[in-house]
């Protein structure tokens, strides 16, 4: 007795993979979510930076504008990365 089995294709799995992903971030737009993600990562500390008065050059930080502090009198100083 021969048994013939359908399996779902990896096509299939694929698609339906990349669709859970759009419906999960449309999800995450209309509700604000991403947002505060965007937030987040807009931050001076969660980039490596620190937020100071002033930079201090001689220990060869370097003041950006990518970055923000929470305190508007401050400025974002990033160390040099090592290679």
């Amino acid at each position: 007795m021969s048994k013939k089995g359908q399996s779902i294709s990896i096509n299939a799995i694929i698609i339906a993979a990349l669709a859970l992903l759009v419906l999960v971030l449309i999800a995450l737009i209309f509700t604000g979510k991403i947002g505060f993600f965007r937030v987040q990562s807009a931050q001076c500390e969660n980039n490596g930076g620190t937020c100071k008065a002033a930079c201090d050059s001689g220990a060869g930080e370097t003041q950006t504008s990518l970055y923000k502090c929470t305190n508007e009198n401050y400025v974002c100083c990033l160390l040099p990365t090592s290679k």
